[in-house]
């Protein structure tokens, strides 16, 4: 870009549209040529400059700004108190979607800087930087919409009320201005979509993938059309999307997912500790909420993966754990129930309870685990206290009361088992072990009177 235009560019955004520049960093010298690049160069007399040291207080500010709906270009250092601030970018760009965010960073490798564009990212900047330099990455970030811009947006806002055939006017307009252009045939492809023409959407897809190989966004909507009906040309572009940024934890996920749809449970358990391990490096403090999507996923499939990611959120969390983090714990403790490790999940809910000694369904869960192992005195002394914190437990549903039932058949309660399989019949009258469960009372009532 040449110097002129990016003094016009910042001179408008910080005098004529008032917009104000947010720095997260301790690196003094770049604010100085920043403050520097700002008044003196681009001319504006406003305070229009903000620096801080911490995540907290950078993020406060930039709330309430845009909530203000202050224009705003955001400064954000890649180490932070030697931690990679890659979490706080991902926050930014997910609370502030159109937010113009600027990288600072001393070392930038091809992979980051892909992974952060994917973030959202508007530029990055490698220091030490020149005044040229940080002129051009800022104007660059805030440039207004080129033509193509312009149409680009318009297309999809029609898009956006579904008004398809005014939308694919605008698309023809764009390709008659730049023949083959990505974006245009992207924006096609989603009209297609939309509209229901998967066929015709793989086609545009495709074509703008064909136009720029090197380009993500093609290939992006490529997965999302073909998953669910095309799983093995989803991996295949998912893998090509990860070749070019391989540094983005949720794609990995992403691949770990269609293996797992694929019963590869190997392959998947790879891509998701892929996952993990990247999204520890870079950004920690969001490690539980990946590990928690990816037990989810693979729950009904795996209940030792379940197990092993599951205890990853809890272990992230460490001293940080509260009753909010009960519902991880159950969900561990049935995981380790269903590999039989009764055990395990009795530790496992005892340190829940430990958390939170009020809690009922931690006790039926508990009394569950106890009765795994026939440990059938301690199973019923777990479920009265859960009885007695919820006296409606019970009646939660068919499969609660025939549980309840069951654990009093064990312990030799036949009257109260025979009340709880009654009331399993009563809400589902299928309910197979609430049928099994009656037999067995009478059964034992029979054997009972004989002696």
């Amino acid at each position: 870009m040449k110097t002129e235009y990016c003094i016009r560019t910042l001179h408008e955004f910080f005098e004529a549209d008032r917009g104000v520049a947010v720095v997260l960093s301790e690196d003094k010298v770049f604010f100085r040529t920043l403050r520097s690049a700002i008044h003196r160069v681009a001319g504006s007399k406003r305070d229009c400059l903000y620096a801080f040291a911490g995540r907290k207080a950078a993020l406060k500010v930039v709330e309430k700004l845009y909530k203000e709906k202050v224009p705003l270009l955001v400064f954000v250092e890649r180490m932070v108190n030697e931690e990679p601030s890659t979490d706080f970018v991902i926050v930014l760009t997910r609370k502030f979607p159109d937010l113009k965010i600027v990288v600072l960073a001393w070392e930038v490798s091809r992979d980051l800087t892909a992974y952060f564009m994917e973030l959202g990212v508007a530029n990055v900047i490698c220091k030490p930087a020149s005044m040229n330099n940080i002129l051009e990455k800022m104007a660059f970030a805030l440039s207004p919409p080129s033509q193509l811009g312009q149409l680009m947006d318009k297309g999809k806002a029609l898009l956006a009320v579904g008004n398809f055939d005014e939308a694919l006017m605008v698309v023809d307009q764009i390709l008659g201005i730049k023949p083959g252009s990505p974006a245009g045939l992207m924006l096609q492809g989603d009209i297609h979509l939309a509209m229901g023409d998967r066929a015709a959407a793989l086609d545009s897809y495709l074509t703008a993938h064909h136009a720029s190989e090197m380009y993500m966004e093609p290939i992006k909507r490529l997965v999302r059309a073909l998953r669910g009906m095309d799983n093995d040309r989803a991996l295949d572009y998912l893998k090509k999307l990860d070749f070019l940024s391989p540094l983005n934890p949720e794609r990995k996920a992403d691949i770990g997912s269609v293996y797992l749809e694929k019963k590869e449970l190997e392959q998947a358990e790879e891509y998701f500790d892929r996952s993990i391990e990247i999204m520890g490096r870079e950004a920690r403090t969001l490690v539980a909420g990946m590990a928690d999507h990816i037990a989810e996923s693979v729950a009904q499939v795996s209940p030792v993966m379940a197990e092993k990611y599951l205890k990853t959120v809890l272990e992230s969390k460490t001293s940080r754990l509260d009753r909010e983090d009960i519902h991880t714990f159950n969900r561990l403790g049935i995981a380790l129930r269903s590999q039989g490790k009764w055990q395990d999940a009795v530790e496992n809910f005892q340190q829940a309870l430990d958390i939170s000694p009020d809690d009922d369904v931690l006790h039926y869960n508990m009394a569950l685990a106890y009765q795994d192992g026939r440990d059938f005195r301690n199973a019923l002394r777990s479920l009265r206290r859960a009885d007695e914190l919820n006296p409606e437990l019970h009646r939660a549903s068919d499969m609660v009361a025939a549980n309840f039932g069951n654990i009093y058949l064990d312990s030799g309660g036949y009257d109260r088992a025979e009340e709880y399989f009654t009331l399993a019949m009563s809400l589902n009258s299928r309910n197979q072990r609430a049928v099994r469960g009656l037999r067995m009372v009478e059964k034992m009532r029979k054997r009972s009177d004989s002696r």
